[in-house]
């Protein structure tokens, strides 16, 4: 399995932020359902869009792509992100046993996250659509939403933050004048 840590090669390191545990298909790809049966996958890859406000939502914490997609399919899907989003996660694990999701999602998990990360379910959240993997992830003790809950959480999170950076408003007197 070819695994390519981008921290080791920009710097930037997992320490101190909230790792996001990020599925692809259904996930990130917002138009699976219309692509995913295009033949050759060059082809699905010229008409697979990304979801940009979940790049936006993710971009500042550790990102692990997690994706059931073959490994075979790595590096243009990678290319074909980068190329769309101008983002690109820190780690990424693509399916070289041919599993189902959840059995090969738990694998990275154990031999690659965990070793490297630890194992405390507090530093991770995950992004999923399948609702089986997101079962495995809650056994972990990992917080599992798929898309459309993470993104409305993440804009409300979004507003509290705001809400406590600005100032409260004061009404002034004349004798704030004097």
């Amino acid at each position: 399995m070819y695994v390519n840590k981008k921290s080791v090669i920009t710097g930037r390191s997992a320490e101190g932020k909230k790792i996001c545990l990020l599925d692809l298909n259904y996930t990130l790809v917002s138009n699976q359902m219309d692509t995913r049966l295009l033949r050759p996958f060059s082809k699905r890859m010229q008409f697979e869009e990304y979801r940009q406000d979940l790049v936006e939502a993710i971009r500042d914490d550790y990102v692990i792509i997690i994706t059931a997609r073959p490994n075979y399919q790595q590096d243009e899907s990678l290319a074909n992100v980068k190329r769309k989003t101008g983002w690109m996660p820190d780690e990424w694990y693509f399916n070289d046993i041919n599993a189902e999701p959840p059995a090969f999602k738990e694998r990275a998990l154990k031999n690659w996250v965990f070793p490297e990360h630890g194992t405390d379910a507090a530093v991770y959240y995950a992004v999923e659509s399948n609702p089986k993997t997101r079962n495995m992830y809650a056994r972990y003790g990992i917080k599992a939403d798929p898309y459309n809950v993470f993104i409305k959480g993440d804009a409300a999170h979004n507003l509290l933050n705001k809400a406590e950076k600005e100032p409260e408003a004061k009404q002034l007197t004349l004798f704030d004048f004097m």
